[in-house]
């Protein structure tokens, strides 16, 4: 498989979620920063990950559209409100990946 076909089949050119892996924070972070940086067309090395993220365009659309992507590439079950809480990128991905109670 070629690169174009492996970034086709994962999504926004990550790597497709692993059962049983939980990603990192650095992981999530830069995946919010690359499809923030696909939407405003600019380098990653652009975009803080401590900016809010409606100072960088993100509205309600863009929000349903994150929560789909990164559940997609991390298999991580992200709702909108999560988005809100947590509206960096760096808090956002500090969110999703600390630990869960057992029993989730």
């Amino acid at each position: 498989m070629n690169q174009t076909q492996q970034t086709q089949q994962t999504g926004t050119g990550g790597t497709a979620p692993r059962a049983g892996h939980r990603p990192s924070t650095d992981e999530v972070t830069a995946w919010v920063v690359g499809f923030l940086a696909e939407i405003l067309d600019v380098p990653p090395q652009d975009i803080d990950p401590a900016t809010p993220l409606d100072e960088l365009g993100v509205d309600s659309a863009t929000t349903l559209v994150l929560c789909a992507g990164l559940g997609e590439e991390f298999g991580l079950p992200v709702r909108p409100r999560d988005v809100f809480d947590h509206f960096t990128a760096d808090a956002l991905a500090r969110h999703l990946t600390a630990p869960q109670p057992a029993g989730v």
